[in-house]
């Protein structure tokens, strides 16, 4: 996926009076034609950083969905100073040394590791199906399919680096997808129920809520404290 994915729900935001932005990674999404083989998470984060400071961005309510949830804890454990409140949508905590192939469930990665292909020199994980995207709207679904591109598989399998525990002492938010719940996350919602500085709130929606349900989200957004 890639920027275009936040349209609706950045609409929303807008519309509210808030500066939001989307930010998509090197090769992936609108910039898809840069897919290479150094590709991977550090090069995301890099790239991320790089933005948040050519822009001169700060007090920034930092939002990561599935696997861009990845990136924004690392942005969060790297530069604290310029986030004010970091949100989690559906996605993993992070942790340091482990990689996401680490984190799913085994079977899962297991799976995906079978559907490895090559693109420009590149290895990478295909798009989802049409069919597995959880989006209930048929058209939505197609539209959303005809604009999904490949993805670096080493940000699946390099392990990540964490100088500090999830979060870094910034205030957290997770948005958790519960209708119906995303088998790669399995367990997580209950994880991080655990976890006392991170704020819970499950919203009835699938796991591509942003697409999905953007009123939802929208919504949970404009109620971050």
């Amino acid at each position: 996926m890639g920027a275009w994915t936040w349209q609706f729900v950045l609409e929303r935001l807008s519309a509210a009076g808030h500066d939001a932005r989307a930010h998509s990674f090197p090769g992936v999404g609108e910039r898809a034609a840069e897919l290479a083989p150094h590709l991977d998470n550090d090069v995301f984060l890099a790239d991320t950083l790089q933005r948040i400071q050519r822009e001169a961005l700060r007090d920034i309510v930092l939002v990561g969905h599935s696997f861009g949830s990845l990136i924004a804890q690392m942005v969060a454990d790297r530069m604290p100073e310029r986030i004010a409140h970091l949100v989690i949508i559906d996605g993993g905590i992070a942790q340091d040394d482990q990689s996401i192939f680490g984190r799913i469930p085994a079977a899962i990665a297991a799976k995906r590791k079978t559907l490895v292909q090559t693109v420009n020199g590149t290895e990478v994980l295909p798009f989802a199906p049409v069919g597995s995207l959880i989006i209930d709207d048929p058209d939505l679904a197609a539209w959303t399919h005809r604009q999904l591109t490949p993805h670096p598989l080493a940000c699946y399998t390099k392990p990540i680096r964490l100088n500090h525990p999830a979060g870094n002492g910034r205030p957290m938010t997770y948005i958790a997808c519960t209708r119906p719940r995303y088998p790669v996350s399995a367990g997580m919602h209950e994880k991080v129920q655990a976890m006392s500085h991170i704020r819970f709130r499950p919203i009835a929606a699938g796991h591509n809520c942003i697409l999905s349900a953007p009123d939802l989200v929208a919504n949970e957004l404009l109620l971050v404290p």
